[in-house]
């Protein structure tokens, strides 16, 4: 244990925090008096006048219809929480939950009541229930890939990032902004049902009274969001005092880089083998994933563009990681000990969480119909036993093709498509269909080539054949082939360097199912 770190007290933070306060009770006060006067205006006229024309009382009582829709958008809306993933134990992450009393005793803070595991490269802190944060108590969320992206000294920096927020009192008025910035939205909502009347004084009170709204909303958003960013650095700063300068730039830029990685890692290498009835171990795969050659450089330079590229818009809620990164290498903070284990090992059974969590995103979903499989034997296990199936099914559509004819085919993939059953329960597209069609022409070249003496090496983010030291992607060439961006003379002169020209695409497949779609 760390024990308490010495902080030193930022005046401009609490002064911040008073600008955002003054700006709720502002904003509060404004939509009031614009009621009163939508309403008292026209009294006003009424009074003054000895004979009111139906103009005058037609605006009288938009007049206070507006006044009512204004303020009835005031009033607080109690919203129902939704748990953002499942809880995570203290019996069963022991070393985790000491992680994070660890980091909170640093900043004096008690620990969140609830911690969830969610599917995002984010973590993240919130106030719960109550009204307007009075009588709420404390949650946080902890991203599963930010586990196994992160080593324990970021993974430290990120979450002490997160308890800063708590330590400078963002968590207490964040509530209090919400609420105002969503009364707001309902306010434009509720007198907006007023732009369609084709009075011209209604019309009028209405022009002017969602002008003056709109021009204090803009406002109100740029100093708001103004403010957040100013607390995210002091955050920052704070979680440099706790795991050192270096350690939160590190944990930074990775979480920028995986935040890239994550989506395009879980559609193409979760969804699937999901989809076949396994269950991969889902972190140490996004870790693979990152550590893959061609991964890794995307995600480096796509890491480097946002640095170089990367401005400061009015309405961001935080700064760009150029300036985030500038700041605290001003602070340059050394930390007491790094620690450089995988933020993972922190779990107690990661894949006791994962399943956890699959279990929650999709809560029809029973325990036993996932086989567990690790990345090592997916090939074996997986991906080849589906092409199998493939071709069992419906091989016998590409019957009579041979591999160096495969670019006549590939206009027919719609025809071959649409004999494809879909899959139960769906109606498919003919895109999708068409799409169908060229995943199967996929895994009868796959076949293929397996049957010639090549070798199927797959890992996360890798997918290659290799035979007598050579290593090629020949299902990215299909792919090239099918979008049109690989002539049929290059695939035929490929055919031959694979060593597949002449050998049958079709290896005795059943008739095929007519969808009759």
């Amino acid at each position: 244990m760390r024990g308490k770190i010495a902080i030193t007290p930022r005046r401009s933070i609490a002064l911040f925090a008073l600008l955002s306060i003054a700006m709720v009770v502002f904003s509060y006060v404004l939509v009031i008096a614009l009621a009163a006067a939508c309403v008292y205006l026209p009294y006003l006229l009424i009074a003054n006048m000895e004979h009111p024309n139906a103009q005058i009382g037609i605006l009288f009582l938009a007049g206070v219809v507006i006044a009512v829709a204004m303020l009835g958008s005031l009033v607080p809306r109690r919203e129902k929480f939704e748990a953002p993933g499942p809880l995570i134990e203290r019996d069963s992450h022991p070393r985790l939950f000491a992680e994070l009393e660890d980091i909170a005793a640093s900043l004096n803070e008690p620990l969140p009541r609830e911690v969830y595991l969610i599917g995002e490269v984010n973590a993240f802190v919130a106030d719960r229930g109550g009204i307007l944060g009075f009588g709420s108590h404390r949650i946080m969320a902890i991203g599963l890939p930010l586990l196994s992206t992160l080593n324990v000294s970021e993974f430290r920096g990120v979450v002490a990032h997160e308890f800063g927020h708590y330590y400078s009192g963002d968590t207490s008025i964040g509530p209090w902004v919400y609420k105002t910035q969503m009364a707001m939205i309902r306010t434009f909502q509720s007198i907006g049902t007023l732009e369609g009347v084709r009075v011209a004084a209604v019309h009028l009170m209405y022009g002017v009274t969602s002008f003056v709204l709109k021009q204090y909303f803009v406002g109100f958003l740029r100093v708001v969001n103004f403010v957040s960013r100013k607390k995210e650095h002091r955050a920052d700063e704070l979680a440099c005092l706790v795991a050192g300068s270096a350690a939160c730039i590190r944990g930074m830029r990775k979480i920028h880089g995986s935040t890239m990685a994550w989506v395009p890692y879980w559609n193409s290498e979760v969804a699937p083998v999901l989809n076949q009835g396994c269950r991969p171990d889902i972190a140490d795969g996004f870790a693979r994933f990152l550590a893959a050659p061609e991964v890794a450089a995307q995600v480096a330079q796509g890491v480097e563009r946002e640095i170089a590229e990367g401005k400061t818009q009015p309405y961001d809620t935080h700064p760009p990681l150029r300036d985030r990164i500038a700041a605290i290498e001003r602070l340059s903070i050394a930390a007491e000990k790094e620690n450089p284990e995988p933020a993972l090992s922190l779990l107690g059974a990661p894949e006791t969480a994962e399943l956890q969590f699959l279990k929650f995103i999709n809560p029809k979903l029973e325990e036993s119909s996932l086989r567990r499989v690790g990345w090592d034997v997916l090939g074996t296990m997986v991906t080849i036993p589906a092409w199998k199936s493939a071709l069992a099914s419906y091989g016998v559509l590409l019957q009579g093709v041979t591999a160096e004819a495969l670019p006549e085919v590939i206009p027919k993939l719609p025809d071959i498509g649409r004999q494809i059953r879909d899959p139960k329960g769906m109606l498919l597209t003919p895109q999708q269909r068409a799409e169908r069609a060229g995943r199967l022409v996929v895994s009868a070249v796959a076949l293929t080539l397996l049957d010639k003496g090549w070798q199927l090496e797959t890992q996360p983010g890798q997918f290659h054949f290799c035979r007598d030291g050579k290593k090629i992607n020949a299902l990215d060439l299909v792919d090239e082939l099918i979008a049109g961006k690989l002539s049929a003379d290059a695939w035929a002169g490929r055919c031959d360097e694979l060593g597949i020209r002449g050998a049958p695409l079709h290896n005795g497949g059943t008739a095929p199912i007519d969808s009759s779609n």
